[in-house]
């Protein structure tokens, strides 16, 4: 039954039943609150008493904060998405441990009364040993979502507190702490407990979606319920023990907390090894039925741990070792990098498309380091940076005095030393169009030449192709071929931009890392930040942020909104343009010759390498003779 807020008179003449003649208050407040009166009561504690908002010691506030390193991760995207419903209401955010001690806050906390803001800090014993009645210990005593209001508190300098919490499971069904909104205002609550319950729950399905499983599904009663597959989540290890479940499948299929003996077989009929060939196999949900009888659907999330693929080698039939895939920030870019590794299992060539900076060539890397060939070379050939007159050589070899100038007893090209590797052609929409015609028949023949010779070499390559331009337009112009288009388009993946991918916190943290920044450093109002700013220069630029961020904060201190850079926290690109008008003023740039721009590079490489070919040339991907070649010539 839904929690009615109840009247002040009402409550009023509770606490004159109760504190002053000892009677229960029977109708004229939810049980639930008596039940808390009367603990606070057998404590000792009188409602009159001053009582104060204590921290734990300072010292003690980074034990705590690890300790509950998960809950904090999993609950921030929800605290941020609670922060910008609660806009506008007054309303401050907590996160508490199971104890009832203050995890994290969010809101406008800096509107708040000055007592209000003294509960308002990490670290802070928020328990009713400590504070008497209140929204958050009440819920996890009672394990359901609950407001207290006014008088409702039991120390009567509380009254003037509206709070509504809700209580947090984690995937085994053990409480672990609370989401809680309080504001020292009153007013309406309409829609609070409903919003804390949903809250709670998107929690809850982030610690099950962290828990390291075999696989992770999905329940609905619909095989057309797809948007609903996703809150009911059962994870189960190898050999069908179940490893985690959310409240929302808990009650779905009428169980309690998991018991560790818990296996697929206790809850579902059939055999669990044929139940994951299955639905591996399957595009569509897959039928189920309970040992009650009742049929239901089931849709993957995971395969394996989240992110983790097992691959076999080219080379044998030994295992190769597990790799992890980099975090993009994007359930669906995840799903792809796996998919686009069985695609180069089947000799599939792959073409990833994306803006500059999303990342294309750690998609590449990944995919080569988790594919059957990642014992081979991984070798990367920029097409663009290459000058036009230079680029058959490198790509294709050259024979012994193949041109004047060229290395005695002949070269590879970058095709043939990816032999037994695979092969990373970047910007492969800059190619020349007649080189896309020697190309096209290398990757049909599965043989190279090189220039000057008539002897074809075998190869053994996969191949990944990427560019930043659109390759169907580019078709239609005549610029790109469509044979060529097709035959590198064995699988497209697609890198969305920075702005438009659902999960960014996970990239965040996954950068923060690889930076040596500890992610909990990372205060909310500027993770929140750094979700609403655009990024027009995408994971690059987020990068950049982070690192000018570490450099603005004090060592192990917090990094605030203060620490970002300028553009990030006045939400302005770089250029002070919107990104939308930064790429239209990019586009009415008049193009300069192509010849012109390769001078511009490798003398901007040879300046940063301070004269020194052997770095330029590593710095432009090319060798040392094809750059004296075109120092030569030009």
């Amino acid at each position: 039954m839904p929690q009615i807020m109840l009247t002040s008179a009402a409550v009023t003449q509770a606490r004159q039943l109760f504190f002053e003649e000892g009677t229960p208050p029977n109708g004229l407040v939810h049980d639930a609150v008596w039940r808390s009166w009367k603990r606070c009561m057998e404590d000792g504690r009188n409602t009159g008493e001053s009582m104060a908002f204590n921290p734990i010691r300072r010292n003690s506030v980074a034990g705590l904060l690890e300790r509950n390193r998960q809950l904090i991760v999993a609950s921030e995207p929800a605290i941020l998405l609670l922060a910008k419903a609660m806009t506008g209401t007054g309303y401050g955010i907590l996160l508490t441990d199971r104890d009832g001690v203050c995890l994290a806050v969010n809101g406008p906390i800096e509107n708040c009364g000055n007592l209000l803001r003294q509960a308002l800090r990490p670290g802070v014993d928020l328990s009713e040993r400590a504070v008497g009645t209140n929204a958050m210990a009440t819920a996890m005593a009672e394990g359901r979502p609950i407001g207290i209001f006014g008088g409702e508190h039991f120390f009567s300098q509380n009254e003037t507190f509206q709070c509504v919490a809700a209580p947090i499971f984690d995937p085994q069904g053990t409480l672990v702490g609370s989401i809680d909104i309080t504001r020292d205002a009153p007013g309406a609550q309409f829609g609070a407990l409903s919003l804390m319950l949903d809250c709670a729950a998107a929690i809850e399905t982030s610690l099950c979606l962290q828990t390291p499983a075999h696989i992770t599904i999905g329940l609905n009663w619909r095989a057309d319920a797809n948007e609903k597959f996703s809150g009911v989540i059962v994870a189960f290890g190898k050999d069908g023990e179940v490893q985690a479940i959310n409240r929302a499948a808990r009650r779905f299929l009428g169980i309690g907390p998991i018991s560790s003996g818990l296996r697929y077989q206790d809850l579902f009929l059939g055999n669990y090894a044929e139940f994951v060939d299955t639905i591996k196999a399957s595009s569509h949900p897959t039928s189920m039925t309970l040992q009650s009888g009742l049929r239901l659907f089931a849709q993957p999330l995971f395969f394996t741990s989240p992110q983790v693929v097992t691959v076999r080698s080219r080379l044998g039939n030994e295992p190769v070792k597990k790799s992890t895939m980099p975090e993009f920030g994007d359930v669906d870019i995840q799903f792809s990098l796996q998919r686009a590794v069985r695609a180069l299992g089947a000799e599939l060539p792959v073409l990833i498309q994306g803006e500059t900076g999303t990342g294309k060539e750690v998609a590449a890397r990944a995919l080569h380091a988790n594919s059957a060939g990642c014992k081979g070379p991984f070798v990367a050939i920029n097409c663009g940076a290459i000058p036009r007159d230079l680029i058959e050589g490198e790509l294709f070899g050259y024979a012994d005095g193949a041109y004047t100038g060229a290395r005695r007893g002949g070269a590879k090209g970058k095709i043939e030393e990816a032999n037994g590797g695979t092969l990373f052609l970047d910007e492969i929409g800059d190619m020349p169009i007649d080189l896309q015609t020697r190309l096209l028949r290398v990757l049909e023949s599965r043989e190279i030449t090189r220039l000057g010779e008539n002897t074809s070499r075998k190869l053994d390559i996969q191949l990944i192709s990427a560019t930043h331009q659109d390759l169907d337009t580019l078709v239609l112009e005549k610029r790109f071929r469509s044979d060529l288009y097709y035959r590198l388009n064995g699988m497209l993946l697609y890198l969305t931009p920075l702005r438009l991918r659902c999960g960014i916190f996970a990239l965040i943290d996954e950068l923060l890392r690889e930076e040596e920044i500890d992610p909990i450093r990372l205060v909310a109002d500027a993770r929140s930040r750094l979700e609403d700013y655009d990024w027009p220069g995408n994971t690059r630029e987020l990068r950049t942020a982070l690192r000018f961020a570490k450099v603005m904060a004090d060592d192990l201190a917090p990094i605030l909104l203060c620490h970002l850079p300028d553009a990030v926290r006045t939400l302005k690109s770089i250029s002070g343009l919107t990104p939308a008008l930064t790429c239209m003023q990019s586009a009415v740039i008049p193009a300069k010759p192509l010849k012109e721009l390769a001078s511009e590079v490798i003398t901007s490489a040879l300046h940063d390498s301070k004269g020194n070919i052997t770095n330029a040339a590593q710095q432009l991907g090319i060798s040392r003779a094809t750059l004296h070649r075109w120092l030569n010539k030009n």
